[in-house]
């Protein structure tokens, strides 16, 4: 396992305090009965759309979708509890995966935007509280330092995607 020196360091005091993907787990438990429904939807949709991209053979075989909201919710705050410190990466973090992850954020708003107004309300505070997060392990790209390879999303990003616009206080790559 390959962590950043810094990173190393936080880790274990960060575990103690028990927030690796404790928060939106703990949450998910919580949620109301609608939500839940409405959840339960959007998953049943996004399986279907998974199985499409699969072998007929296969398709009766996944039950559950790989990008559920659960799971989307769980990635973003994997990506978080690292960049905090509390949860080093199975080996190592390239690049390109924190570019997914902004991606994995992206899903997250537009799954939420596609549902009803209570259902919606309900997952934004979680989202909200997971962003102060991020928001608080990151910091402004004012130079521009992830440019290179973030250039072109950055410039489609709708100003509203902010996290974009924002790199880790300790680069893991």
């Amino acid at each position: 396992m390959i962590v950043h020196a810094d990173l190393a360091g936080h880790w274990e005091e960060s575990m103690t305090k028990g927030k690796a993907v404790v928060e939106s787990e703990s949450y998910w438990g919580c949620l109301s009965k609608e939500t839940c429904e409405e959840v339960s939807r959007f998953d049943q949709a996004r399986l279907e759309t998974e199985r499409l991209a699969l072998e007929e053979e296969i398709r009766s075989r996944i039950v559950t979708p790989a990008h559920s909201l659960k799971n989307r919710f769980q990635s973003w705050e994997r990506l978080i509890a690292f960049l905090e410190g509390m949860q080093p990466p199975d080996d190592r973090y390239f690049f390109s995966e924190y570019e997914n992850d902004l991606d994995i954020r992206d899903g997250l708003q537009v799954a939420l935007a596609g549902l009803p107004e209570g259902s919606q309300r309900e997952l934004s505070s979680l989202l909200d509280s997971l962003d102060a997060r991020f928001e608080a392990c990151t910091i402004q790209d004012v130079t521009g330092e992830l440019d290179p390879w973030l250039r072109r999303r950055r410039r489609d990003a709708d100003p509203t995607q902010w996290w974009w616009h924002r790199k880790p206080k300790i680069a893991p790559w």
